[in-house]
Formats: C-alpha cells, sequence, structure tokens
C-alpha cells in the first residue's frame, strides 16, 4: 500500500505565530520544523501499523527544507525534495492514497489559527460559486489521479474543511482558535489552544492506523470540469501580473477570472 503524505507547517501542534515560527528567519523556526518531523514521523508509524509500505512526504511549506528537518525524518519515509511550493510533485495512480499533514483552514476560515490560502497573494479563491482553499485543491488534485484523501491533520478549520469534501475522513484536530490577534495580508492569526507535540504525535499515530482501514470507504474526489475560477487578490499589482495570461478576464481593480478546463489550468 503506497500513501502520499502533503505537509504544511501551521497546522501543527504549537505552532501560533506566523513571524517567529513559520518564517525561515524566524526565532522559533527550527524548533517548529523539528517539532513538525516528529508529528510527521508518527503519522508515518500509524500509517506503516495499517498496513502502509511505501510512505512518500512532499514537505510543501515554501522551498527547501520546507518545514521538516530531514535529518530527523522517519526512516521509512521517502521525501519528495526540492520541489518548491507550487503543490505536490510525483503524483501519479500508483498511489493507494494521500494525507494532509500540518494544514491549516483557507483564507477567512472561522476560528483558524493561522488560516490563509497560498499566502501572501489570494484573499480569495473560488471554483464556481465555492470558496477552496489548499485543502480543496490537494484534494482535487490527487482525485484527478484516481487517489483518495484519508486523513487530515491541523487545527480545527482545517479539519473541519476537509471533512466537508470527504465525510469519511479521519481527522485528527490538535488546536483550535480563539480571539484574533493580527492579519497579516489576508492571513489571520489568532489565539490558541493547541495539544502538546507528545499528545498530538500520540493521536496523529492511532488515528493513522484508523484512516488505513478506511480505504474502501473513501473514494476520490474530483472538481467538475469546466469550472470558473476566481481570485481575490489582496493588492492591485497582483492583479496586474495575471491579467495577461490566456483566458484570464479582469472582473475589478483585485479580482480576475478564468474558465478552467482542468487543475492545470488554475492561476494565481
Amino acid at each position: 500500500m503506497k500513501v502520499y503524505v502533503v505537509c504544511d507547517l501551521e497546522g501543527v501542534a504549537g505552532i501560533v505565530d506566523f513571524k517567529k515560527q513559520c518564517m525561515e528567519e524566524g526565532a522559533y523556526y527550527q524548533q517548529a520544523i523539528r517539532v513538525a518531523t516528529q508529528e510527521l514521523n508518527a503519522l508515518i508509524d500509524g500509517l506503516i501499523d495499517g498496513g502502509a509500505t511505501e510512505v512518500y512526504a512532499w514537505p510543501g511549506h515554501g522551498d527547501f527544507p520546507g518545514g521538516i528537518d530531514f535529518e530527523l525524518i522517519h526512516p521509512e519515509c521517502k521525501l519528495v525534495m526540492h520541489a518548491g511550493d507550487g503543490g505536490p510533485a510525483g503524483i501519479d495512480s500508483s498511489f493507494d492514497a494521500m494525507v494532509l499533514h500540518g494544514f491549516h483552514g483557507m483564507a477567512g476560515a472561522s476560528n483558524g489559527v493561522l488560516s490563509h490560502s497560498f499566502y501572501p497573494l489570494p484573499r480569495n479563491i473560488w471554483f464556481d460559486d465555492k470558496k477552496v482553499g489548499e485543502i480543496a485543491l490537494n484534494i482535487y488534485s490527487f482525485g484527478e489521479h484516481g487517489v483518495p484523501c484519508i486523513m487530515v491533520t491541523g487545527d480545527q478549520a482545517a479539519a473541519d474543511e476537509a471533512k466537508a469534501i470527504v465525510p469519511d475522513i479521519e481527522q485528527v484536530p490538535i488546536k483550535w482558535g480563539l480571539a484574533e490577534k493580527e492579519k497579516l495580508g489576508a492571513l489571520t492569526v489568532r489565539q490558541a489552544i493547541s495539544l502538546s507535540p507528545e499528545k498530538a504525535r500520540e493521536k496523529i499515530r492511532e488515528a493513522a492506523t484508523k484512516a488505513m482501514q478506511k480505504l474502501s470507504l473513501i473514494t476520490p474526489v474530483v472538481q467538475k470540469t469546466p469550472f470558473k475560477l476566481k481570485v481575490e487578490f489582496i493588492e492591485e499589482k497582483y492583479a496586474d501580473s495575471k491579467s495577461g495570461f490566456p483566458g484570464v478576464k479582469r472582473l475589478d481593480s483585485v479580482t480576475i477570472s478564468k474558465e478552467c478546463h482542468s487543475l492545470a489550468d488554475v492561476v494565481f
């Protein structure tokens, strides 16, 4: 059984400050990626306990090292490395399942701890009339290859977002947003309650084993085509930069639209 793990950083236990923990120059970035790697290792243990024979992980938080400490990675994990942060690389139909690890809610998500969508440019993204974020796009991307999403870890907003798309998904919420603290462009930072890293790892490992047992219950989710893409940017200059792309229409100073026949047509 072959499983692909898409990794992010903002949904990991204890990660609540974007500048200090999620940016490479941040004072606690190295600690954050170490904790993220330990969570990933617990996830991999659980997947293997559940029957996975191959596990691949794409560190998707920015470019290299992508939000993980590769020196500490699980010995049975194959890393998809130096692929940038434009989306998972190496997806094909040979995978039996995929997992979203360390995820956050989309921009504007209610009570999202570090909610955003493809920071820093888009404020909102719609497929037809449905607002989407990184979770939906990853699920649909794998769905195009016939690969179902069986599990999500992250804050409660991420868990809710994934469950709305995949009702039977195994979810592990490890953080809960409280009062809004600040905005960084379209990213919202909130006060939060978090499980301890050790408790989060325990819950993630147990859930990963359960998730493997759901393979027969969960089917791939595919975005119907064609669909209308609409993107609202945080500033006019970003909409300007996309206006010359084939098929792109300008709706207002910060918003563009495009008819898409596959996910490969999406621009933002």
